[in-house]
Order: structure tokens, then sequence, then C-alpha cells
């Protein structure tokens, strides 16, 4: 029998199940365990279309994706559902 070189961690499998990608921490890792991404602040962005010139043309907007995912990875990231348990980085939303 091979001996394995790492044990099993079933806390953190399920981390990474339950987290889509996409999303900028682990999802359920607010201190407020109610919170969801729905709530966040950086639920949902646009990005501006420039021309050539640099003028904004048109907007592209992303409603169900991380704001912080985007800004620190330059990668739009997948759909979330508004319900997903929010990661360490919520803000709640101004209103």
């Amino acid at each position: 029998m091979t001996p394995y070189l790492t044990t099993p961690n079933s806390g953190f499998d399920e981390m990474v199940r339950r987290t889509p990608t996409g999303m900028m921490f682990w999802s359920g890792t607010c201190s407020d365990p109610a919170a969801t991404c729905e709530d966040c602040r950086h639920y949902g962005f646009e990005i501006a279309i420039r021309n050539a010139q640099g003028n904004v043309v048109s907007t592209r907007e992303y409603l169900t994706r991380c704001a912080l995912y985007q800004k620190h990875t330059g990668d739009v990231g997948d759909s979330i559902a508004r319900t997903t348990p929010a990661c360490k980085y919520f803000e709640a939303k101004q209103s």
C-alpha cells in the first residue's frame, strides 16, 4: 500500500465545493454568517468600453459578478448566485 503524502481535509474540501469560481475568497467566511453576496457592495459592477481615443462609447454590466475579483485578477469571473454566503471581504451595501 502506498502511503498518502497528505491527509484529507473535509472542511477545506467543503469550502472549495461551495465557493463559485470568480468569488474573491472562500464562501461563508464572512464574520456575519447570515450575509450573502447580494447584500455586498462588491456584488455587481460595470465596465466602460472605450474607443481608440479613450472616450467611453458604451458600458457592459456584470450584475452577478464580484467586483473585487475583477479588480484584482482582471478577469470577470463566473456569475455568482445572489444567495451565496458572503466571503471575508463582505462590505454591506450603502442604502
